[in-house]
C-alpha cells in the first residue's frame, strides 16, 4: 500500500484525508467539505471512526464475509453519527461533510463502501475500472440520460455531491470484488480523478516502479493540470 494527499495549487487548506495499514488490511480517503475548519475535521473524523470500527474484527473475522460487510457498514454509520454530532456542539461546523471511500481486504475478496463522488478503481492487466458509482447530482442526471456530461451545466453543477457523511441520513454503496494477485486498487477524491483520465491513471500506475512513485506521479499530473482541488490518491497491489 502507499498514499499521497496534496492541497492542490489553489485551496489555502487540505480537506482531504488518508488512511491505510496493510497489517490492518484497511485504506480509506475523505474528501472533506464544509469550509474552512469544517472539511478537514469532518474527514478526519471519518477516517478515524472507520479505521477504529475495522481494527475491531478479530483475525478469524477476515474469513467472513459477512462480518466483514456489517464491520464496514457500521464502521460508516459510526463516522456520519460521529460527523452529526460534533456539528450540534459547535455550531460553526453546522455545514461539515466529507466523501468516504473504504477498502476492507480479505485474503480473496475486497469488501467496499463508497458515499460520495469519490471513487474507488480496480486495475487489472491492462485494464482499468470504476468500482465505485459517484453520488453526484451531475452523475445521477448523466445516468438517467438527462444531462450531457461536457456540457456547461454539467461544469455548473459538478460540485454538488447527492449523498456525503454528515447528512441526518445516508446509505453506503457497498460491493464484495474478487482479489486477484495482481490487481491494484485506486482510491482517489476528486481532485485526481477531475483531472486525470482513467486511461492517464492506468498508465501511470502500471509504468510506475514502484506504487509511492505511481501516487507521486498522479498527484503531480494532477497539479500540472491545475491542482485546482485537494488531491488524495492510495494504491494497494495483491499479492
Amino acid at each position: 500500500m502507499a498514499a499521497l494527499t496534496h492541497q492542490g495549487r489553489v485551496r489555502e487548506n487540505n480537506e482531504d484525508s488518508v488512511y491505510y495499514d496493510v497489517r490492518e488490511r484497511i485504506s480509506i480517503v475523505c474528501d472533506g467539505m464544509g469550509g474552512h475548519a469544517g472539511g478537514h475535521i469532518a474527514s478526519e473524523l471519518a477516517v478515524r471512526v472507520i479505521s477504529n470500527g475495522l481494527r475491531q474484527l478479530k483475525p478469524g473475522d477476515w474469513s467472513d464475509e459477512d462480518k466483514v460487510i456489517e464491520a464496514m457498514k457500521q464502521a460508516v454509520f459510526g463516522a456520519n453519527d460521529h460527523i452529526l454530532s460534533r456539528a450540534q456542539v459547535d455550531p460553526t461546523l453546522f455545514d461539515m461533510g466529507t466523501t468516504v471511500v473504504a477498502c476492507a481486504f480479505m485474503d480473496d475478496r475486497v469488501v467496499t463502501a463508497n458515499v460520495g463522488d469519490s471513487r474507488i478503481y480496480r486495475i487489472a492487466g491492462a485494464a482499468i475500472e470504476q468500482v465505485s458509482t459517484d453520488h453526484s447530482l451531475v452523475a445521477e442526471r448523466v445516468r438517467a440520460g438527462l444531462l450531457d456530461p461536457k456540457s456547461e451545466e454539467a461544469s455548473l453543477l459538478a460540485n454538488i455531491v447527492t449523498r456525503a457523511l454528515g447528512m441526518d441520513q445516508i446509505t453506503v454503496d457497498i460491493t464484495i470484488e474478487d482479489l486477484r494477485p495482481g490487481d491494484v486498487y485506486l482510491l482517489c477524491s476528486d481532485g485526481l480523478c477531475d483531472m486525470v483520465s482513467d486511461d492517464e491513471m492506468l498508465s501511470l500506475v502500471t509504468s510506475a516502479a514502484n506504487l509511492e512513485l505511481g501516487c507521486l506521479g498522479l498527484v503531480d499530473l494532477a497539479n500540472e493540470r491545475g491542482g485546482i482541488d485537494n488531491i488524495t490518491v492510495a494504491l494497494i497491489r495483491s499479492v
